[in-house]
């Protein structure tokens, strides 16, 4: 076919050129590959042929040469790319200018479709070496000092570094080295104060002092590609923080110097914050008396404080970095508690929660402290570990408190021994391992005989050393595995464990009694006192705690009844007299709110008149199946109960009813003398209110009514008695002591007391006639009552033996069966009328 190129020639024609020429077929396959790209290149033409230019040149992937091809070989698309627009073209070399040295090559790439049939499109790349061009242009750029070209060339780069500069937030500020300002950016404006027409042309000394010597030169070289922290100087005079970076460039054969300013202020104040932040906290943790200790994330030693370094003993060892193990091996003597450590931490970050512990450490001095450690693991966000915290509260005196009230809780405070509460525990413990072993318990109740008297007489001073004093004997005379126990006021109890049979507890009973009989030396008085102890067996007489409680208590007051300083074993005929106590408390609570309950009195004679001056008002109970029960068998019970004081109210009350009644029948005035127990004296204001309620409610005249206490009840609390009874005289009530001698009335005490009446007890006057000793002590009696303005009382007259014994020392009023019994009302007024004067 004529007018067609052979191969050989085209290829000829190609390789002659100076251009670099390379022809892609449909398959975008190279097809030709001329010589001046193989010089370029270096990849031979065989090398290139059926291959594809991103394989020949695997950096070409995605970058804009081969995207070129592609649309001119399917879209028949043309384009021209240079190397200073698009710098991934080919990868060629030209001939540098020093020989032997290429250099990259700068390009213009033609990239053309070419149709080589209907259906088919090549693709003529054209590659132009434009490398000297640039060089010449270059050199003409520098001949001509001018920047016309290049602004022209760099245009668009140039307006997009204005932006960046007249945009950022430090001041760019350039200068001569002469020190005179060139440019001055809009950041540099805010920072300084300075418009540009007023800094442009000055020395930057103005805006950075520090960049000048001390002989007002510029001294650049210092602050050259480094950041440095110098002091910038607003335009009203204010120095303020800079952080400067200096660097030089050569800008039409002069040097040109470009400095970054940055406002560091805020950040230096944040800084300050922060260090001061840091020193509250350092102070803070190291004023407080705890462990405190901050981790990383792999153990090692952040932040200690003071009081943690001195416990650990590392008050001078270089801590931070170190982990627990290494410093285990530089602590003085707590090698162990930092290996611990280690442990705890640990498992408190594999557990990813708080860990809590106590720990106990030695202290120089031989002691101990006991501290609370809390460990709480730190994270990042993807779960990586980020540290740990440690604090260990000291809780030694808590511990300590805590101990000191648990032993509080469960011992007496006087004495030491265990208490009531402890005592059950190990009451019930003891029985648990007898049951368990076989064995025996016997529980012993002790209290001591006339220890109210002794408190009474020698003050409680003296009662509570002497309480001391028997529980140190107590405990001698049992072995190390018994209690000892302080139930409360004068009663103790002893559990004796591992018995085979109630003869051991009989020795120890014996070993007590024998040695609580031994005189007490105490504040140079020395006290004799006895005890009475009730003893009661497990499993023998019960099983239950209370039960046993309930028997040795039971078997004690026998011990008391018959004559105290003595023991008994409980036996089941006890518990039957407590059952019939409980059916007597019952049924008295029942009589209150009936008319089974009476009031009888017994005649007051006066001793020389024979006149019936007054009467004993004397309470009487006809039960409604047992008929007349005496006032020994209910009264002890209602004084053990809370019966005692509706009782006693009901007593006062109709006797002053009563005494009103006489008075309207006509009968002569009788005082009426009524009896108070101990434990209604015990609550005086409520005493008091009652009585003149009573008085005002029933009308009967105060000075008729005479209140009777016991010598007992007269010294339990002298102080509060003299008040009580000089309350009393101040309504106009008349006053008595009943019993009198048979306690241990204080003559200092009795003095004070204003009372009106002595009432000798009834045991002094049944002997005389037998006993001279008898009828000496109602002849003192009678003396001192005299001696002191009271008249004086006898009771328990039945004979006109003891009449004439009566009369004959002076005595001043009588009572007794000699003259009448307790008598009905009616049969009490119909006495007075009919034998008063009695014919003495």
């Amino acid at each position: 076919m004529t007018g067609i190129v052979p191969d050989h020639i085209l290829r000829t024609l190609t390789d002659a050129g100076e251009i670099g020429i390379i022809l892609i077929g449909q398959d975008g396959l190279v097809k030709l590959w001329n010589a001046w790209m193989t010089k370029a290149s270096g990849i031979t033409a065989e090398a290139a042929l059926g291959t594809r230019l991103q394989d020949l040149y695997p950096q070409l992937q995605g970058a804009r040469v081969v995207g070129a091809v592609d649309e001119a070989l399917h879209g028949g698309l043309s384009a021209i790319l240079s190397s200073s627009i698009n710098k991934r073209l080919f990868p060629l070399n030209h001939e540098g200018r020093t020989p032997g040295k290429p250099e990259p090559m700068q390009q213009i790439v033609a990239v053309k479709p070419v149709v080589v049939a209907e259906d088919q499109r090549d693709c003529l790349i054209q590659v132009f070496d434009v490398t000297t061009m640039s060089h010449r242009e270059a050199l003409l750029r520098q001949q001509a000092r001018t920047m016309q070209a290049l602004a022209e060339n760099y245009r668009l780069s140039e307006l997009h570094n204005r932006a960046i500069v007249d945009n950022t937030a430090d001041a760019i500020v350039t200068f001569g080295e002469d020190g005179a300002i060139g440019t001055y950016n809009p950041a540099a404006i805010r920072i300084f104060g300075y418009d540009p027409y007023e800094i442009v042309g000055k020395s930057v000394g103005l805006l950075i002092p520090g960049v000048l010597g001390k002989s007002g030169q510029l001294e650049t070289e210092r602050f050259l590609d480094i950041r440095a922290e110098v002091v910038g100087r607003r335009k009203i005079g204010a120095s303020f923080p800079l952080e400067l970076s200096l660097n030089a460039m050569e800008l039409g054969g002069q040097r040109l110097f470009v400095a970054i300013a940055h406002d560091i202020t805020e950040r230096k104040a944040a800084e300050e914050e922060l260090r001061k932040q840091k020193e509250w906290l350092s102070t803070l943790i190291n004023a407080m008396p705890d462990l405190v200790c901050f981790k990383d994330g792999k153990g090692k030693w952040l932040v200690a404080n003071k009081f943690y370094l001195d416990i650990a003993g590392l008050d001078h060892v270089d801590y931070h970095g170190r982990t627990s193990a290494d410093l285990a091996h530089m602590s003085r003597g707590f090698g162990e508690f930092m290996l611990t450590g280690s442990l705890s931490d640990e498992r408190a970050w594999q557990e990813k929660k708080p860990v809590a512990y106590e720990k106990e450490l030695p202290t120089p001095d031989g002691g101990a402290k006991v501290f609370d450690v809390i460990k709480i693991p730190l994270y990042e966000e993807d779960g990586a570990r980020r540290g740990l915290v440690m604090v260990g509260r000291d809780v030694t005196e808590r511990k300590l408190a805590a101990a000191r009230i648990h032993h509080l809780a469960h011992h007496d405070s006087l004495t030491g021994l265990p208490n009531r509460v402890l005592f059950q525990e190990r009451l019930r413990t003891a029985l648990a391992q007898a049951k368990r072993l076989g064995h025996k318990v016997a529980l012993m109740f002790l209290d001591l005989d006339k220890f109210k008297d002794i408190n009474d007489t020698l003050g409680h001073h003296l009662g509570d050393l002497l309480l001391k004093a028997v529980a140190k004997r107590l405990l001698r005379c049992v072995r190390e595995t018994d209690t000892v126990a302080r139930l409360g006021g004068d009663e103790f109890a002893v559990v004796l464990t591992n018995l085979d049979d109630p003869e051991g507890a009989s020795n120890v009973a014996e070993s007590i009694i024998a040695s609580i009989s031994e005189p007490f030396g105490l504040d140079e008085h020395e006290v004799n006192t006895s005890t009475s102890i009730g003893i009661t067996i497990f499993p023998d007489d019960a099983v239950d705690s209370e039960v046993l409680l309930k028997n040795a208590d039971l078997a004690m007051f026998r011990s008391k009844a018959e004559g105290r300083n003595n023991y008994h074993f409980y036996v089941a005929e006890m518990d039957a007299e407590i059952q019939a106590r409980k059916v007597v408390e019952h049924d008295l609570r029942v009589a209150l709110g009936t008319d089974q309950l009476e009031m009888h009195y017994q005649p007051l004679i006066e001793m020389k008149t024979g006149e019936v001056v007054g009467c004993e008002a004397l309470i009487r109970w006809k039960h409604p199946t047992r008929g007349w029960v005496s006032p020994v068998e209910f009264i002890p019970i209602a004084e053990r109960t809370d019966l005692i004081v509706p009782l006693g109210r009901w007593i006062l009350h109709r006797s002053c009813l009563q005494g009103r009644d006489w008075a309207r029948a006509g009968l002569p005035p009788q005082k009426i003398a009524v009896n108070l127990s101990p434990v209604q004296f015990k609550n005086h204001t409520a005493l008091l209110a009652m009585i003149a309620d009573i008085l005002d409610q029933t009308g009967f005249p105060p000075d008729q009514l005479q209140l009777e206490i016991t010598e007992g009840i007269a010294m339990q609390n002298v102080e509060a008695t003299v008040d009580v009874l000089r309350q009393l005289r101040d309504m106009g009530v008349l006053i008595s002591i009943d019993d009198f001698g048979t306690g241990y009335s204080s003559l200092n005490y009795l003095k004070r007391f204003p009372v009106d009446k002595l009432k000798i007890d009834r045991s002094f006057v049944v002997d005389i006639g037998l006993h001279p000793d008898n009828a000496a002590v109602v002849n003192a009696i009678v003396t001192l009552g005299h001696s002191l303005g009271t008249r004086v009382n006898v009771e328990g007259v039945e004979t006109i033996e003891q009449l004439d014994f009566l009369k004959a020392h002076g005595v001043d009023e009588a009572q007794g069966f000699y003259f009448a019994k307790a008598l009905p009302p009616d049969e009490f007024a119909r006495f007075v009328r009919e034998k008063s004067p009695w014919p003495l």
